[in-house]
């Protein structure tokens, strides 16, 4: 018997308050753990080089244990929307100062962040008309001069 209040499917794996709390967490994770790049000195040895990791939606969704699609299920929850707006702007806000300072780089995060400056310089938004091809007529003499050209081959001296 189906009673009206009883819920059906998984328990959410986070209330908003817990991950808003997992989010932080993140932030103070991913600040802690830089990337190492391998740099070779001029004398031959190699030393790693700390990078800051930038945040991401990804990255947050591996460290709290689910999917980039379960984060964006919860922010179309009303009681997750605010959580969830936070969430984002503080990652976009990361990615896009990073990029400014250089510190990230500046056109994969313009992707990622939906940032490309894109404008139409050839149609100004009209539809594209095909011309039609352009078509010629050759003489035969000069059709056999053209196919001869096509079979000559270069002698090479030595």
């Amino acid at each position: 018997m189906n009673t009206p209040n009883k819920k059906v499917g998984r328990p959410r794996a986070y209330t908003p308050e817990a991950l808003e709390a997992k989010f932080e967490e993140y932030v103070e994770w991913v600040k802690a753990n830089p990337r190492y790049s391998n740099k070779v000195l001029a004398d031959g040895s190699i030393i790693p080089v700390p990078y800051e990791r930038p945040l991401t939606l990804s990255g947050f969704a591996v460290f709290a244990g689910i999917i980039p699609e379960t984060f964006r299920e919860y922010e179309k929850l009303d009681e997750f929307s605010v959580v969830c707006a936070r969430v984002r702007a503080r990652i976009e806000s990361d990615q896009l100062e990073g990029a400014m300072c250089e510190q990230y780089n500046p056109t994969i995060a313009s992707r990622v962040l939906h940032l490309a400056d894109r404008h139409d310089v050839t149609t100004n938004g009209k539809e594209i008309k095909q011309t039609p091809a352009v078509t010629f007529t050759v003489d035969e003499a000069a059709a056999s001069i053209i196919q001869s050209i096509g079979k000559m081959t270069v002698a090479v001296k030595e």
